[in-house]
């Protein structure tokens, strides 16, 4: 009875040791999973920050290109100004949030979540359309003034134009996998809390 009662604590505190380093090691690793999960929101910020500086670079050189010339009307400049601006303000405002994520705490994470959630989708679909629309007006506007006033430069720009489109839509792609991925990593987060 004696032996009974011995191998019952024992067994008792095997248990108990089994269930502090299941606790320590699933610690361990919602703290890695965690860090990983600020890494990659502060990564993708910092790579749409790095992008939006240099789309603001290519607005201002652009810019400066078509003012100094004097040839091309102002309209068409602002326009070209206020949709570079438009994009550039958007993702700025939109990833905000994943610049210094709380990731120890549920809120925080959720935040997080509807941060990279807003990031990642489309835009609504009114907004679409009227950005659409005038993007659209935009190029063919800029395709009849350079057709005018700068002929040799047509085909040129018309080139390296359908050279963009596929890179940039495969960028796009690649982005837009990240922000799933981590997505899905603050998801299983979320449900060990």
């Amino acid at each position: 009875m004696e032996n009974n009662l011995d191998l019952k604590q024992e067994l008792q505190q095997d248990l108990h040791d089994l269930q502090q380093d299941i606790a320590n090691h699933s610690t361990f690793n919602n703290e890695v999973w965690r860090r990983s999960v600020k890494r990659s929101s502060q990564h993708l910020y910092l790579k749409n920050l790095t992008y939006s500086v240099i789309l603001a670079i290519i607005t201002l050189v652009f810019t400066l290109f078509l003012t100094v010339g004097g040839e091309w009307p102002w309209w068409f400049i602002l326009l070209f100004d206020l949709l570079m601006g438009y994009i550039i303000v958007k993702s700025l405002i939109l990833t905000h949030g994943m610049k210094r994520p709380d990731v120890h705490s549920q809120t925080g994470l959720m935040s997080l979540r509807e941060s990279v959630r807003k990031s990642s989708s489309k835009l609504p679909l009114r907004e679409r359309i009227l950005f659409v629309i005038v993007c659209i007006a935009w190029l063919v506007l800029f395709t009849i003034i350079l057709s005018k006033k700068e002929p040799d430069m047509l085909m040129p720009v018309l080139i390296a134009s359908l050279v963009s489109i596929p890179t940039g839509l495969l960028a796009g792609q690649k982005v837009k996998k990240s922000y799933s991925n981590l997505n899905e990593e603050i998801d299983e987060l979320l449900k060990e809390e």
